[in-house]
C-alpha cells in the first residue's frame, strides 16, 4: 500500500456517508436469501447497532473492542471521525480489480475500511466480506445490491441476469440455457475455445477464437462480483483445440494435454486474456503436433488423419488443384494443417518447399515449368490463379499439337484455320472475337466469317455487319462449319478441305510433312 494525503473533497464525502450510516446500518449488511442462514449476520447486526447506539461518544466509540468483527470496527471508526472529522494519510491498497483508496479510521484492516467508507458500491462493499467467504459463505454483488446465498452456490437470478448482460461476448444460449456458446460453436464449426463453467448456475460458457479478444476475459467476466469459499471450484475453465478428429484413437489429437499449471494460473489471476489463452495453449501442444511423423491431415478444424483422398475430397479443388495436390502432398510428414477447407490454401503452404513438383504437375515441359517457377517467384500472386493459368495454356498447346500443320494457305484458308484454332483453345467467344479482328471489308472470307458465326451461335450480334448476299452465303456453309468446329484432330484436315470446297475455295495449301 502506498499512502497520499486528503484533500478538501475527501474529507467531506467521508462525513457525508457517514451521516447516512449514523442513520442506519442496513446499507452494510447483504440481501440474504432464502437458503441463507441468518443466525451469523444477526450478531454482525447486533454488533453495528451498538456502535450506532454509541455514535455521539467518541469515547465509546473509540473503545470497539478489537474482537469484533472487522467491519464493526471500520464502522466504529467512521462514525468517530463524523464527530472528529480530521483525516489521517489516505492509502492505496491494490486487489485483482485495480487500486483503491481508503482512510485508515481505525484499527481495522483494508478490506473493512474499503467497504464501510465506499458502502453504497456493492461490489467494494463486497471486498468488507471476503474473509466471510473463506470461511463458506457465497457473496453476488450487483450494481444495485450485495447478496449472501449462504453456503449455497446457486447464483440469485438478479446477479445471473447481470452478469451475461455485461458479457463482453454476444452468446446464444444452448441446450435448453445450459449452455451459452458464440455464434460459431452454436453452428457445430470446429474451431479452438475456452470454456467457463458455473456449476451453481447449472450452466456454460464458451467462445471460440475467432470470437475472443485480445482485451477480455471471459472468466474475469463472470467472476466480477463474486465471492466464494473456492473461486477456482466455483468457474472451472477448460481450453480445447476442439478439433473434430476422423484419425482414430491412435490420432494425436486425442491425446493433447491440459494447459500448462503456469498458463492456467496466468489466466485464473487475469494477466490473460481469452485470445491469449488460446494462443499460448496453442504454442504449448504445437512440439507435441510437430513430433508427429504419420501423415494427419487437418482442414478448417477436421482431422482426416492419414486419408489423403477424403482430405482432398474437403478442399473441393478443381482438376489442376488436385493434380498438384496429388503430386506434393506425399511429400509432407507429420500434420499438415490449413485454417479454411481451402485446396488454394493448402497449395499457398506447400509452395514455398515444393514449387517445382507442383508445376510441373501440370506442365509437363520441364523448360517451361521452370520458367513459370521463376517467374512466380519473381512476381508473387495465388498459387491457384498461376495452375488454372499453367492449365489453360497446356491444354491449348496439347489441343493445337493434336492438329495438322500447313503452309502456303490461300487468305481463305489461313482465315478459317485461325478461327478454327481459337476456338478449340479459347471457345466460341474467342473464336469471334478473333473472327472480328480479321475479318476484312471485301471477299470471300466475309461469307466464310458469317459461317462460323452460325456455327459459333454468335451471329445475331454481328448480322448487321454483312450484306444480304454474304449472309446467304454463309447461311450455305453453316452445316459444313459445324464441322469443322467439332471435326477431330485426325478429321480436321478433311473438315477444313470440305468447308474450303464448299466455299468455293480450291488448292487452298499443302500440309506439312508428318502429320
Amino acid at each position: 500500500m502506498r499512502a497520499r494525503k486528503a484533500s478538501g473533497g475527501r474529507e467531506g464525502d467521508l462525513t457525508q456517508r457517514a451521516a447516512k450510516l449514523r442513520k442506519s446500518v442496513e446499507p452494510l449488511l447483504p440481501r440474504l436469501t432464502d437458503d441463507c442462514p441468518p443466525e451469523r449476520f444477526d450478531k454482525l447486526r447486533a454488533g453495528l447497532e451498538r456502535v450506532r447506539e454509541a455514535k455521539d461518544d467518541e469515547r465509546a466509540l473509540g473503545r470497539v473492542s478489537r474482537w469484533e468483527d472487522p467491519i464493526v470496527r471500520a464502522y466504529a471508526g467512521l462514525l468517530r471521525f463524523y464527530l472528529e472529522p480530521e483525516l489521517p494519510g489516505i492509502l492505496v491498497a491494490q486487489f485483482p480489480a485495480g487500486a483503491i483508496s481508503f482512510a485508515p479510521l481505525g484499527p481495522a484492516p483494508k478490506e473493512a475500511h474499503i467497504a464501510v467508507q465506499q458502502f453504497d458500491d456493492p461490489r467494494r462493499l463486497l471486498i468488507g466480506y471476503l474473509d466471510w467467504a473463506r470461511k463458506g459463505f457465497h457473496f453476488f454483488a450487483t450494481k444495485d445490491a450485495l447478496y449472501c446465498t449462504g453456503r449455497s452456490p446457486e447464483p440469485p437470478r438478479e446477479f445471473l441476469r447481470a452478469q451475461l448482460d455485461a458479457l463482453p461476448y454476444r452468446l446464444q444460449s444452448v441446450d435448453g440455457g445450459r449452455g451459452h456458446d458464440c455464434a460459431h460453436l452454436v453452428a457445430g464449426e470446429p474451431r479452438p475455445f475456452v470454456r467457463v463453467d458455473w456449476p451453481g448456475a447449472a450452466t456454460a460458457f464458451r467462445v471460440c477464437r475467432a470470437c475472443a479478444k485480445a482485451d477480455r476475459q471471459l472468466l474475469a467476466s463472470l467472476s466480477a462480483g463474486l465471492a466464494v469459499p473456492h473461486p477456482e471450484r466455483a468457474l472451472p475453465f477448460e481450453v480445447a483445440l476442439n478439433v473434430d478428429c476422423r484419425g482414430g484413437d491412435a490420432c494425436v489429437h486425442h491425446r493433447l494435454p491440459d494447459p500448462s499449471r503456469g498458463l492456467r494460473r496466468a489466466y485464473l489471476f487475469g494477466r490473460v486474456s481469452d485470445a491469449e489463452l488460446l494462443d499460448q495453449y496453442a504454442k504449448e501442444v504445437r512440439p507435441i503436433l510437430d513430433a508427429v511423423r504419420t501423415p494427419t491431415y487437418v482442414a478448417a478444424g477436421r482431422c482426416f488423419g492419414s486419408d489423403r483422398r477424403a482430405f482432398l475430397d474437403a478442399l473441393s479443388p478443381t482438376d489442376e488443384e488436385r493434380t498438384a495436390l496429388e503430386e506434393a502432398l506425399p511429400e509432407v510428414e507429420g500434420p499438415f494443417e490449413v485454417e479454411e477447407a481451402s485446396a488454394s490454401q493448402a497449395l499457398e503452404r506447400l509452395w514455398p518447399r515444393h514449387a517445382e513438383r507442383i508445376v510441373r504437375a501440370i506442365v509437363p515441359d520441364p523448360e517451361r515449368a521452370d520458367r513459370l517457377v521463376r517467374d512466380a517467384r519473381a512476381a508473387p500472386g495465388r498459387v491457384s490463379d498461376l495452375l488454372r493459368r499453367a492449365a489453360q495454356e497446356t491444354r491449348e498447346r496439347s489441343a493445337l499439337a493434336a492438329l495438322p500443320r500447313y503452309r502456303s494457305l490461300v487468305p481463305e484458308a489461313a482465315y478459317a484455320d485461325r478461327v478454327a484454332r481459337s476456338f478449340r483453345t479459347g471457345g466460341a467467344g474467342a473464336a469471334a472475337k478473333v473472327l472480328q479482328q480479321h475479318l476484312p471489308r471485301e471477299g470471300k472470307e466475309r461469307g466464310i466469317g458469317f459461317a462460323l458465326l452460325l456455327a459459333l451461335d454468335q451471329a445475331a450480334a454481328h448480322r448487321w455487319q454483312f450484306s444480304d448476299t454474304e449472309q446467304q452465303f454463309g447461311s450455305a456453309l453453316e452445316g459444313s462449319a459445324r464441322s469443322l468446329l467439332t471435326a477431330s484432330p485426325d478429321g480436321y484436315d478433311a473438315a477444313l478441305g470440305q468447308f474450303l470446297a464448299a466455299a468455293g475455295v480450291t488448292a487452298w495449301g499443302t500440309r506439312e510433312s508428318g502429320d
